[in-house]
């Protein structure tokens, strides 16, 4: 990200074109004519010959500094309200202030974003036309939003390959000190600090926590909060904001995909002017404790490819890859049983109700009921006799709340954030390497939901209990964390947990 300086003089009018009003700036850059124009919907900067700043070489061939990489002219075509962070005069110096991200290539919707600062020098007495562009500007581009948010900051240093504190202090402060957010940092310190952190939060003091990880301490954080007596008030009123900042950031990508959801910028943008999206959560329970998800439950190989290649996380999200090849030629299976409560097991009808769920566009209001219900017997009990059980080896069994895993894992195309249901995936028994091979290289586009070895439900629960042969390992993920390798079950609560989005609903799939 990089940031960028412009100053100029200026003078003000309003003008009605057609049934839109506009308010228009008259600006001097020395002695250069220059025009801004806001019609409620951008802000248009004409007539600004040279708005780059010029770079520092930040690249080397053989010890030799290398040009920097070309500009775009950040003015050539109009800021719309979703970038403008923020617009002020400023009375010591007399000069109003607009802050922005501009794409990097304007004419690529998934490019990075870069902050610039353009400051414009006030002349002739015009100190009152400045001050209400500025605020005429602000009203419409945080429009039913709140302004200057009060930030509870995570950040995790362990976390991936250690560059959560780089890539906050590097990227995303500077966005958030634009924005003028309040932000209190807080590095967690061993695993389940987040926990307690959440737990203990004062609600009346933040808009928002953010973590600065992957996806484990979203993971902790709600827990946290489900530990609290107000649990879903906390939920509500504190959201969860992301910036991708570990190895995995399945939240991240699923809120605004595979690229823009691993864009510092544009993560601290979602953070700023996102809105509360409902996100159904998934309690576990095991004989003696129980948790929440929101991510994924996982046993078989992948969940072999997520924890067994713990040594990996060098490799960042490729040690999954190596950990998937290893399981298929290994030729693995796991002795399972499992139960499930199922809603839909017709592909073809979960791939139309998903393409109607995501035209209709509806966002899904919060559950805001104190406490959450049980639909399901306990552990203890048998199932109701209207559920599915399968018993024999499986290769894995992988159910998930989101549709992308990782970057470039797309394994459920159809989740959706609040539909109350869990996607299930899943392949039994043994099968030949090609086939199985055949199945994990059509993961990236989510193609491999249309082979006939893979099973995909919508589920409101299940209950799974491994059958190991003796000596036999085995791992069980929750949300990519280690759980205990014995019979635990999951059901949907809908609603239950917020996080800000700027699209109120996963990027489409294109599947």
């Amino acid at each position: 990200m990089n940031i960028f300086c412009n100053t100029f003089s200026v003078a003000s009018l309003f003008f009605r074109l057609g049934a839109v009003m506009v308010h228009i700036l008259k600006l001097t850059k020395v002695h250069q004519p220059i025009e801004l124009a806001y019609d409620g919907e951008g802000l248009r900067i004409d007539g600004d010959l040279n708005p780059r700043k010029k770079l520092k070489a930040e690249r080397t061939c053989c010890c030799v500094p290398m040009p920097p990489p070309a500009q775009e002219d950040p003015t050539l075509l109009p800021i719309p309200n979703l970038n403008i962070l923020n617009a002020f005069y400023n009375a010591k110096t007399n000069m109003v202030q607009i802050h922005a991200l501009i794409p990097r290539e304007q004419d690529k919707e998934d490019t990075p974003l870069d902050l610039y600062k353009f400051m414009y020098t006030v002349h002739d007495n015009k100190e009152d036309e400045a001050i209400e562009f500025c605020e005429s500007m602000m009203a419409e581009v945080y429009k039913g939003l709140k302004r200057e948010k009060s930030l509870k900051v995570l950040i995790n240093p362990f976390g991936g390959q250690g560059r959560a504190k780089e890539i906050y202090n590097s990227y995303v402060f500077p966005i958030f000190e634009s924005a003028k957010c309040k932000v209190d940092v807080q590095y967690t310190e061993f695993q389940g600090h987040a926990i307690k952190i959440a737990k203990d939060l004062d609600i009346e003091a933040f808009d928002a926590i953010v973590s600065v990880s992957g996806d484990g301490i979203p993971h902790e954080i709600i827990n946290g909060y489900m530990q609290r007596p107000d649990a879903t008030e906390a939920m509500n009123k504190v959201p969860l904001g992301v910036i991708p900042g570990g190895t995995g950031n399945a939240l991240s990508v699923c809120l605004l995909g595979e690229k823009q959801g691993f864009d510092p910028a544009y993560t601290a943008l979602q953070i700023i002017k996102g809105t509360n999206m409902a996100l159904d959560l998934c309690s576990v329970s095991f004989s003696d404790h129980r948790y929440f998800s929101f991510l994924s439950q996982n046993y078989g190989i992948t969940a072999y490819a997520d924890l067994g290649t713990e040594d990996l996380r060098w490799m960042g999200d490729s040690r999954t890859i190596v950990g998937l090849m290893k399981g298929i030629f290994g030729k693995h299976t796991y002795p399972v049983e499992i139960a499930l409560q199922i809603e839909e097991s017709n592909k073809a009808k979960i791939k139309q109700d998903y393409e109607n769920a995501y035209s209709a566009q509806t966002n899904i209001l919060v559950d805001n009921t104190p406490g959450f219900k049980d639909t399901i017997p306990s552990l203890s009990e048998r199932v109701p006799d209207d559920w599915t059980i399968i018993k024999e080896p499986v290769s894995f069994f992988l159910t998930s709340k989101m549709p992308w895993l990782a970057r470039d894992m797309l394994s459920h195309p159809f989740a959706l954030p609040n539909d109350g249901l869990l996607d299930v995936l899943m392949v039994r028994g043994k099968n030949s390497i090609t086939k199985q091979l055949g199945v994990f290289t059509k993961v990236e586009n989510g193609k491999h939901v249309s082979s006939n070895l893979v099973e995909y439900y919508k589920v409101k629960a299940f209950r799974l209990t491994p059958l190991l042969d003796v000596n036999q390992k085995a791992y069980v993920a929750i949300d990519g964390e280690h759980a205990p390798v014995k019979p635990f079950q999951v059901q949907v609560h809908p609603g239950l947990a917020t996080v800000l989005s700027i699209h109120t609903r996963y990027v489409y799939t294109s599947f």
